[in-house]
């Protein structure tokens, strides 16, 4: 989150720069088509981030998608320094991050398809953001999609209050480390002195105090107590961006543009109140009390349809790990089957091949699929189950397409346009993604092929810097039994460390397949 008026606090404190899949070119490229849009291909597009910090989310868009080009541009030489060192370092040639001023972009800097602003606008002056609304305006190309994020009232106006008690508090600190310090304890002490109970306030405040405590430093100084942070009311923040020409496309969080979590009398009060989408949406952030947003616009000029058809899902993969919980699937005809998403969401049907379907897809993880793939083999393991089956194609094709759409909306499947050239097989010689290697031996946040920041424990770490597709499974074991004995990482048994390397072996022999497997299913490994 750069800001103009403290150009410095991220030389001090760099901004942890790290991917964010929703601001990902596939993803505003997903959103568009769904809507009736041609936005421009990935794979050969123009991309433009605005406060790219050290290219976290920047560099591994462009290191899976070298025919496109990038440019990135933030305020703080430190970050600048640190991404061309990584860009350098992986003999990128298709990403420039210039150290410059948002102002300082023009129409020198050419044409985007799209164009990416996540955690900018709310921690920059008025006129920062009035020129990040003219950049999306005049720099994206005719068919382009800008993503800009920021806070929004009235969700925030609690966080503010807390905002402004740590500025409040911490204005007669001046060292940094002192200032982050003190906003700590300020939070420690609130949140063990206010009343709770009944007290709606008290639970209310206790609850973003415990989650701003679990918070790493950066994130407190730059979310909390920089010079700017102006959240403002989503009417707000389009009316700014129609002055610039440019109009309300959709939410990359596309399940939250939906009245579907409200009950059908709030959704035909949101109905009866609201004349457009944008008032639909703000009287849904009433509600819901959002406090951040992530929103898609293109040029005024664009027609799109809201309502989302089957007949969108031509040239869309189509992925899932929705699955049964363990129980055992029944894809007969009228039997309602149940399916649960990681993330929670939960999708209930009784349509045979769109049961099926969701299996294909769950066996498939992380692999999309087209819609006419999934079809044949959606059918093939119908009639493996039942020999009966039998529908019209395209009875069916309609049908499955917009039990689909309805998975989406539940956020239950995913929609893509692209899909990255990984391998969920597990080879003799496994090859892990040279970019997750890079930033295992640089200490740098993971990214897989599918954009997602992945959490490691200490072994997968080792392995993924060890697993080059030139070594078989027996030197990779041999590796790691070496890391383990020289303590480069430590193996427990019963609250014991495990010593000796026949031990160590044999511990790791047994949980090392397992791992590899899990790296496959993560998209991080190559052919």
């Amino acid at each position: 989150m750069k800001t103009n008026q403290t150009p410095y606090s991220y030389d001090l404190i760099p901004y942890e720069s790290h991917s964010y899949p929703q601001s990902h070119p596939d993803h505003l490229a997903t959103l568009g088509s769904l809507f009736g849009l041609t936005p421009p291909p990935v794979t050969r597009c123009r991309v433009l981030e605005l406060g790219c910090a050290s290219g976290g989310n920047l560099i591994p868009m462009a290191y899976h998608l070298p025919e496109s080009e990038f440019v990135g541009v933030d305020l703080s030489k430190r970050e600048v320094e640190m991404g061309r060192k990584t860009v350098q370092d992986l003999g990128l040639k298709n990403i420039r991050i210039k150290h410059a001023n948002i102002t300082d972009v023009d129409g020198s800097f050419g044409v985007f398809d799209y164009i990416i602003a996540h955690g900018v606008y709310s921690w920059v002056p008025d006129a920062v953001q009035d020129k990040i609304f003219a950049i999306s305006g005049e720099n994206l190309a005719p068919n382009g999609i800008a993503y800009i994020s920021y806070n929004t009232y009235p969700g925030w106006h609690i966080r503010e209050m807390i905002r402004h008690m740590m500025l409040y508090h911490t204005n007669q600190f001046k060292e940094t480390k002192e200032r982050i310090e003190q906003a700590r304890a300020l939070m420690d002490f609130l949140a063990s002195s206010v009343p709770t109970g009944t007290d709606y306030f008290g639970l209310l405040l206790k609850s973003e105090l415990d989650l701003i405590r679990r918070a790493e430093d950066w994130y407190i100084f730059h979310d909390h107590l920089e010079e700017n942070n102006s959240p403002v009311y989503f009417h707000q923040f389009i009316e700014q961006a129609e002055k610039h020409g440019l109009q309300y496309l959709a939410e990359a969080q596309f399940s939250k543009m939906l009245a579907s979590g409200f009950s059908r009398e709030v959704e035909k009060t949101l109905e009866g109140i609201s004349k457009d989408t944008v008032e639909a949406e703000q009287y849904m952030d009433f509600l819901r009390n959002r406090l951040f947003r992530q929103t898609l616009l293109c040029h005024m000029n664009l027609s799109f349809k809201r309502t989302l058809v089957a007949d969108n899902l031509e040239g869309i993969l189509i992925a899932s790990r929705a699955d049964t919980a363990g129980e055992p699937i029944d894809l007969s005809p009228g039997v309602k089957q149940v399916f649960k998403a990681p993330n929670g969401a939960k999708i209930k049907t009784d349509f045979p091949l769109t049961k099926a379907a969701l299996v294909v897809l769950r066996r498939a993880w992380p692999e999309a699929m087209n819609l006419s793939t999934l079809i044949k083999k959606s059918k093939q393991f119908l009639q493996k189950k039942l020999n009966h089956y039998e529908m019209a194609a395209i009875e069916e094709r309609e049908t499955l397409g917009e039990d689909l759409l309805y998975c989406f909306a539940g956020n239950a499947i995913e929609f893509h346009t692209w899909q990255a050239d990984f391998v969920t097989a597990v080879s003799e010689r496994p090859m892990v993604s040279p970019l997750a290697a890079y930033q295992a031996r640089h200490g740098l946040p993971i990214v897989n092929q599918r954009h997602e920041v992945i959490n490691f424990d200490p072994i997968s770490k080792e392995l993924l810097k060890v697993m080059d597709g030139h070594k078989n499974h027996k030197a990779i074991l041999d590796h790691l039994v070496k890391r383990a004995a020289d303590g480069t990482f430590v193996l427990e048994e019963n609250d014991k460390q495990i010593s000796g390397k026949n031990h160590l072996r044999d511990a790791l022999k047994t949980s090392m397949e397992e791992i590899v497997r899990n790296l496959a299913k993560s998209a991080l490994l190559l052919k």
